[in-house]
């Protein structure tokens, strides 16, 4: 007779272990898988004081682990109005017009997700459209991808005071070529944020306590929030402090730009001091190109709608290895942002040279996103062991309509190459990009199976619901350095698991979005119940 905690039978369990996938039952205590197998050897771990639960043949996984997610937004922004919907740039300005009429002591007023095309068909809309609608105080929008801001004049003088500050340009503020004046538009948005007082008063933990939460009823039981401000990487310590972190966290602390590397030491001391089974720095992020659909992503041909552009990286090759060397070889996992296929090949040049001069090997840098990959490119990751971390949902026809224009069908009909990735023996790992798109790896998980090819048909790009669960478990464990902990579900390892209410491995493809997550345990904890 055993002293388990938790006894769960009468399950279908995927264990995610590529030798022995499946399971009947597994029992756990203190925060860690003690059996799990056959029924039969499982009930040897029960004792009297052992909770039970049955699970009425439903399917059980490993926790989701989002491999690249910005949950700290919760903390950052507090609240936002919701863009998500991709309204109209009339219905857009009726929002932001109610919003702030709601809410006369807001300082500022914020917005996300608005989509390019909804919003004005070609171009961005200017300062002007917004001036309209609210003038006694700043407003900022941002897209559904993150980068690139709308604002209006209160906006613009809070922004040109902050680069005067510091004697250079933040956010990347556009001008128009015929006049030089700020148009209202930024392409660089989150590196002026965090600079913006009126931005930072709107810290929250209440707005992070909802984050969080919204992720574990999503399934998911470890993140990796990819882009924190060392500054903010506390209000994760604060809310475990509170016993309300029901996720475990991997982060990577945000590089802008113009860091000095006399900050470097900073850096080390935030890894030094968040290392435990809840809360882990490692990790550092960088970019090094923007976005296509602004012409920033870093390409290695023109773009189609203007064949003199390529998109700027934002690093000569030679400063960015300078960087990633550095980090290397202080011992960071390294996550670069690269859409286009030249800066994905610019970070693969810059790993193969830091591991070179460093002579360091199991780093397992990432490139984020990966849209973009020139064919000569794909053996690379698996050659040099960097992982492609990469958002199914990022593909989806309704969010990449101005995407597939800047970029031109063939290269649209190439990108996203998940199938290409994996056969090339890749570690595939999947993940959000929330709040650029919704948080539930189920999402994913049907865009990854289903895809649609642009000219019809299921996508060559396709890949099996086997490999998608993995590259939102296994594969991701790997990829945030926490396989000996979870991703799959074996003895030894975190009792992180999740319940379903339908078997994804045999639902009808037509029935797979009614499936949902019921149940999230976490060390073997519900922390959250569709049942309440």
């Amino acid at each position: 007779m055993g002293n388990a905690d938790l006894l769960v039978t009468n399950a279908k369990i995927y264990t995610a272990r590529p030798t022995d996938p499946w399971a009947e039952a597994i029992a756990c205590t203190d925060g860690r898988i003690v059996a799990i197998g056959a029924t039969r050897d499982t009930e040897r771990s029960a004792g009297p004081k052992t909770k039970r639960l049955d699970a009425h043949g439903r399917l059980i996984l490993p926790g989701f682990i989002d491999a690249h997610t910005h949950l700290i937004w919760g903390f950052e922004l507090g609240t936002w109005i919701d863009l998500t919907d991709w309204p109209s740039l009339g219905e857009v300005q009726e929002r932001v017009a109610r919003y702030a009429r709601e809410h006369p002591d807001d300082a500022i007023l914020i917005g996300h997700g608005f989509d390019y095309e909804a919003l004005q068909a070609g171009s961005m809309p200017g300062k002007e459209a917004l001036d309209a609608t609210v003038s006694d105080r700043p407003v900022l929008l941002t897209s559904w991808d993150g980068h690139t801001g709308w604002a209006n004049s209160r906006f613009i003088r809070i922004a040109q005071r902050i680069a005067a500050e510091r004697g250079r340009d933040v956010g990347e503020m556009q001008l128009d070529p015929a006049t030089s004046e700020p148009t209202g538009v930024f392409t660089r948005t989150f590196d002026l944020t965090p600079l913006v007082p009126e931005v930072q008063a709107r810290r929250s933990l209440d707005g992070l306590r909802r984050t969080v939460s919204e992720a574990s009823r999503c399934g998911i039981t470890t993140a990796f929030d990819v882009q924190v401000n060392r500054e903010d990487v506390h209000a994760y310590a604060d809310l475990r402090a509170r016993g309300e972190l029901t996720v475990r966290m991997r982060i990577a602390l945000y590089h802008p730009e113009a860091t000095d590397p006399s900050a470097y030491a900073g850096f080390e001391a935030s890894k030094a001091g968040f290392q435990d089974d809840w809360i882990q720095v490692g990790a550092v992020k960088l970019y090094i190109d923007g976005v296509a659909e602004t012409g920033t992503a870093a390409l290695l041909d023109p773009y189609t709608r203007d064949p003199s552009a390529r998109g700027p990286a934002l690093y000569t090759f030679e400063r960015f290895r300078e960087i990633v060397a550095e980090f290397d070889r202080r011992g960071f996992q390294i996550c670069t942002h690269a859409c286009g296929d030249r800066g994905a090949r610019l970070a693969l040049d810059a790993y193969e040279a830091a591991a070179r001069a460093n002579e360091t090997s199991g780093r397992r840098h990432r490139i984020e996103h990966c849209e973009l990959l020139a064919p000569s490119d794909l053996p690379r990751f698996a050659q040099l062991d960097v992982i492609p971390c990469m958002m199914p949902r990022h593909s989806a026809p309704e969010l990449t309509a101005r995407w597939r224009d800047a970029v031109g069908p063939d290269r649209a009909d190439a990108g996203f190459p998940w199938r290409e990735l994996r056969d090339a023996g890749a570690s595939l790992a999947f993940a959000s990009d929330w709040p650029v798109a919704p948080m539930d790896p189920l999402l994913g998980i049907r865009e990854a199976t289903g895809r649609l090819s642009l000219r019809g048909g299921p996508s060559g790009h396709r890949i099996t619901m086997q490999e998608a669960v993995d590259a939102y478990t296994r594969q991701a464990a790997y990829a945030c350095h926490a396989e000996s902990t979870r991703g799959t579900l074996v003895v030894g390892k975190y009792a992180d698991f999740i319940v379903l209410s339908d078997d994804i491995f045999t639902i009808r493809e037509n029935r797979l979005a009614s499936a949902r997550v019921i149940g999230t345990y976490v060390a073997g904890r519900s922390v959250y119940s569709e049942a309440g």
